[in-house]
């Protein structure tokens, strides 16, 4: 399939760049290098915040900052030619409470994003590896009123692996008619915002500011919080991609992530 008209890439980190043991390999920095040579714009798609993501590029050994990121899920989105940064559709304090209240039935640690810190129910290996890894200081908190005190991008839900396909099919009926939705992330995590909030939205005000078409996008992922993201443009999907977002793909890749299936995927269709 050719791309001539590709001219912006954007790309989900955790199990589309980065593999198994959440690094990222000398072939994917060497790949992204050439992109950038050959005059793509290159910029990452996560669901974390802005300032977790920010450092990236220093710590995979770049020495320029990408084009652009999105962040929380589409929350956020940094543009590095005019070095904004633009915020979309957070979760109200109530909407929060209701959530919080709801997920309470289920097995699970909940977990939150704050400016500099990590919140916790819990003090699992996960949650405090997850503010370690970040540079965030763990709290646990001492009660769930913590989470929603004001508006906040987004809630996290850590669960048992088993209790997941129940989770799911609960989450699906409460969260009709409401103004956020659930979505999966990782094989135990569930997360939540707001219904507009996805990294596709933020996709598309990016190709705003660049007076861009989505047709000259490409993106890539591996999971549900990838979805709308790769429907709303050329979308690819890595081999260890979940079933879902298979099927939201343009085109999957020949390899899973820790085989470099991304960058196989750029060398065979874009280099």
């Amino acid at each position: 399939m050719k791309y001539d008209n590709i001219k912006i890439l954007s790309a989900d980190i955790d199990g589309t760049l980065s593999g198994s043991k959440y690094t990222i390999s000398p072939r994917t920095i060497e790949t992204i290098v050439k992109c950038r040579e050959k005059g793509y714009l290159f910029g990452l798609a996560s669901g974390r915040p802005l300032e977790d993501v920010l450092g990236k590029y220093k710590e995979w050994g770049l020495d320029k900052q990408f084009d652009f990121i999105i962040g929380w899920n589409g929350c956020e989105l940094y543009d590095d030619a005019s070095k904004q940064s633009y915020q979309y559709n957070y979760l109200s304090a109530q909407d929060l409470k209701e959530i919080v209240t709801f997920m309470s039935q289920f097995d699970c640690s909940i977990n939150m994003y704050e400016p500099g810190s990590y919140l916790s129910s819990r003090k699992t290996d996960k949650a405090w590896y997850s503010a370690f890894k970040n540079k965030r200081t763990f709290i646990k908190v001492d009660s769930l009123d913590a989470f929603y005190q004001h508006d906040n991008g987004g809630i996290m839900f850590r669960a048992v692996l088993e209790d997941m396909p129940m989770i799911e099919q609960k989450v699906n009926e409460f969260v009709k008619g409401k103004e956020y939705v659930g979505f999966k992330t990782q094989a135990d995590l569930y997360e939540f915002s707001h219904k507009n909030c996805n990294k596709g939205y933020a996709l598309k005000k990016y190709c705003e500011i660049k007076n861009m078409s989505l047709d000259e996008c490409m993106a890539f992922g591996d999971t549900t919080n990838d979805n709308k993201m790769l429907e709303c443009c050329h979308g690819v999907c890595l081999l260890n991609g979940s079933d879902d977002t298979k099927a939201c793909a343009e085109v999957i890749t020949d390899l899973v992530c820790d085989e470099d299936g991304w960058a196989d995927f750029i060398d065979k269709n874009l280099l």
